[in-house]
């Protein structure tokens, strides 16, 4: 055997073998599920009266939705500020962000106390609830992202006239994302204008909506940096490392905003003393060097830039950092000094695990048989038969050999 098929047959191998990981994790998540939902959230959440969002809330949901932010991100680069060149980016960040509502969905019933009253919200609006607000975004932007996601399954399986209504919806469907992931992206920081007395001064302050939608921008573009790369190193998908780059121009412009805004709203708008807890000061300094700081003044360099390895380092610092943020807001910033500190149990703990590991599950099964990374499908013209396909290209081949034989 050669040097060359070992190397296949081992990377097969470690395929199916991560695929059986990710399955079993699935599975334990499943389990646990099945236990919160027969046993309730009293045995088998450390919920209380004193921090009644835990794990599920400040992770599954409040970090989760920005991390699923890639999609109306790049959306509106491309397709409203006209840079084409980012195209073959699109479609990945549609399926994560997909994925990523879905199982938001999944994490918001598993919190409910009386999960079968969810669809209550679509009947007794209460127009002045940001929960309201959010529910119903969320339900309208997991749509739209279901609708867009439907084109790379058509064309799997050669759907033809669906796949031409879903070209002629493109556009609308993008500013409708647009403009539905930017209301429920500011309304999550809504949620914690109520908790006047109980979140830290470093985090409360009136512009948590504007704070938390500007997060999501530079979120969404460093989860798509994340993405393009790990799937090039191991699903043999191509490289993008300089599209990547064009977007790591964006990310310190973005990052600087936010951290002038940061700072401005903190020292001028937080009401209550900023240090008297060294514990928060400690999260709130890490939040802004790891997250903020640090990958802002990466990705000033062009080398840096330039450096797949150093573009997958400063988009994790992103990522870190806005995760620990949510954290910071949802969850360390609510506990009060003389108040038990909340720890999740074992059972949100698997379900998170599970409900993470089913997006990466489903992430790469899609990425392996379903044409996510091709480039510019959008040049196909479906209007054509099957046959009328092979014509074309075989007449550009000969067209191709003639024009070479003469020259």
């Amino acid at each position: 055997m050669t040097a060359a098929a070992r190397i296949i047959i081992n990377e097969i191998k470690g395929y199916h073998n991560f695929l059986k990981f990710m399955i079993g994790l699935v599975v334990m998540g499943a389990l646990a599920t099945m236990a919160r939902f027969i046993f309730g959230l009293g045995v088998t959440t450390n919920l209380n009266d004193v921090y009644p969002w835990g794990l599920w809330i400040s992770f599954d949901v409040v970090t989760a939705v920005p991390l699923a932010a890639g999609a109306f991100t790049l959306g509106a680069i491309v397709h409203c500020f006209h840079i084409k060149k980012l195209e073959p980016l699109v479609r990945p960040a549609i399926v994560t962000g997909f994925l990523g509502y879905s199982l938001v969905c999944v994490g918001l019933l598993l919190d409910l106390g009386q999960p079968q009253r969810a669809w209550h919200t679509m009947v007794y609006w209460n127009i002045h609830s940001p929960m309201f607000e959010v529910s119903m975004c969320i339900m309208a932007y997991t749509t739209v992202l279901f609708l867009e996601f439907l084109s790379p399954v058509c064309e799997k399986f050669g759907y033809h006239v669906p796949l031409r209504v879903l070209r002629w919806l493109e556009m609308p469907l993008v500013i409708g994302a647009a403009a539905i992931s930017t209301l429920h992206q500011s309304s999550l920081g809504t949620f914690f204008l109520i908790a006047v007395d109980k979140l830290h001064a470093l985090w409360y302050n009136p512009l948590l909506p504007l704070l938390f939608w500007m997060s999501a921008i530079f979120t969404g573009i460093s989860i798509i940096i994340l993405e393009a790369t790990m799937v090039h190193r191991y699903l043999g998908q191509p490289d993008e490392s300089e599209l990547l780059e064009v977007l790591t121009k964006i990310l310190p412009w973005t990052l600087g905003a936010y951290l002038i805004v940061k700072l401005a709203a903190t020292a001028l708008l937080s009401h209550g003393p900023l240090y008297d807890r060294p514990s928060l000061l400690t999260l709130f300094l890490a939040e802004l060097i790891i997250g903020i700081i640090i990958p802002m003044f990466m990705f000033m360099k062009k080398a840096y830039r330039e450096d797949d390895r150093m573009q997958l380092r400063g988009a994790s610092l992103v990522i870190a950092g806005v995760v620990l943020n949510r954290f910071n807001v949802s969850m360390f910033g609510m506990e009060q000094a003389d108040q038990a500190i909340y720890y999740p149990s074992i059972i949100e703990s698997l379900v998170t695990i599970g409900i993470i590991a089913a997006h990466v599950l489903f992430f790469v099964l899609l990425a392996k048989y379903f044409p996510i990374f091709e480039h510019h499908p959008e040049t196909v013209d479906y209007s054509l038969p099957d046959h009328a396909h092979s014509m074309t290209a075989a007449h550009e081949h000969s067209h191709a050999s003639g024009s070479e034989s003469v020259h």
